[in-house]
């Protein structure tokens, strides 16, 4: 049976990394994503209360969660993609190194 002649050759330990790396990144994402919307439901109950003590027009949930749904992906993605990035660059910096 023939072996692919250009078969990557990937250290065990680069390998090992590169796995942490994106698990950390998607747990980094999970967790920002999650308390910056908690963040917006907490937002969302002030502004209900304030208006109810001021006899104002009701807030709709849709006016904060909205925007602070896209706020959460955002920063998660922003905080999860840098996590990812500085985990593959220890991958890189391991793997080209000399033993």
């Amino acid at each position: 049976m023939a072996r692919p002649y250009n078969r990557l050759k990937v250290p065990p330990r680069v390998r090992v990394i590169v796995l942490l790396a994106v698990v950390a990144a998607a747990i980094v994402f999970a967790y920002v994503q999650d308390r910056v919307t908690a963040s917006g439901a907490r937002e969302y109950v002030t502004r209900q209360r304030d208006a109810i003590e001021r006899g104002g027009s009701d807030v709709t949930i849709d006016q904060v969660m909205e925007p602070a749904v896209d706020r959460s992906v955002r920063q998660g993605l922003t905080w999860g993609t840098m996590v990812l990035v500085a985990g593959l660059a220890a991958a890189a910096f391991v793997g080209t190194r000399r033993r």
